[in-house]
């Protein structure tokens, strides 16, 4: 009877114990988190060596509501790293006359993002950026000239110009605290201090395929040195 009882035990036990195994599989997934609005929300990357992609983008989002779901953010997905890149929306959906202010609510958030998860054992991967695309036709240039003439900023220098100004204050923060940076900024944006054609789609702000693909060629290389060589995150 001893073969026959081993026998059952062993049909009775294995799916379960296969069960926990794939579950503590799953829980020992390396993820590697996506913060910010639609432009982190619609990057089409899903894996970075051995780390997993989680996105929590969402549309329309200014920092602050980034920075007020981070914790929650952090909590659901338990990640090793993450990507904070976001706050263009900061300077679209507040007046002119506050830009100073709207700045340096962006660049604090920023911070204290980055601050809540090296506190939590994760490794913060800061982003710049973009600037906007512009009209690029011959009655669109002479506009924007004459507008410039009479200290009259359009509305894509005005985002632009302060998006760089926070842009400024995020590299000397991650340089002053060692932490990644993807220079977005820098992959997107032209001699001008606007984004490079073919960069944007029809509204002059979201980002196109070729611009993501751009993005891709700056990053995955970046962190693959740093999260993976430097930080060792997916182990020796």
């Amino acid at each position: 009877m001893k073969p026959f009882r081993v026998t059952i035990l062993t049909l009775l036990f294995t799916p379960m114990l296969l069960l926990a195994q794939e579950s503590s599989m799953s829980e020992a997934q390396a993820n590697l988190l996506i913060t910010g609005a639609s432009y982190a929300k619609a990057w089409p990357i899903s894996q970075v060596d051995c780390l997993k992609v989680t996105n929590t983008g969402v549309n329309g989002a200014v920092s602050s509501e980034v920075r007020d779901r981070f914790q929650e953010d952090l909590s659901a997905t338990n990640p090793k790293a993450v990507i904070i890149w976001g706050y263009i929306n900061d300077f679209s959906n507040h007046p002119r006359e506050v830009a100073e202010q709207t700045g340096e609510t962006a660049f604090q958030n920023v911070k204290a993002m980055a601050e809540t998860a090296q506190q939590a054992g994760i490794t913060p991967v800061l982003a710049t950026e973009i600037t906007m695309g512009l009209p690029d036709s011959i009655m669109d240039t002479l506009v924007r000239w004459i507008n410039n003439i009479r200290g009259k900023q359009s509305f894509q220098d005005y985002i632009s110009s302060n998006v760089m100004a926070v842009n400024e204050r995020v590299r000397a923060y991650a340089k002053e605290m060692g932490f990644p940076v993807l220079d977005i900024e820098k992959v997107m944006t032209n001699e001008e201090g606007n984004r490079k054609v073919g960069y944007y789609t029809e509204d002059y702000s979201h980002i196109t395929k070729t611009a993501y693909q751009a993005l891709d060629a700056h990053a995955l290389p970046i962190l693959q040195e740093s999260l993976i060589k430097s930080f060792k995150l997916c182990g020796e």
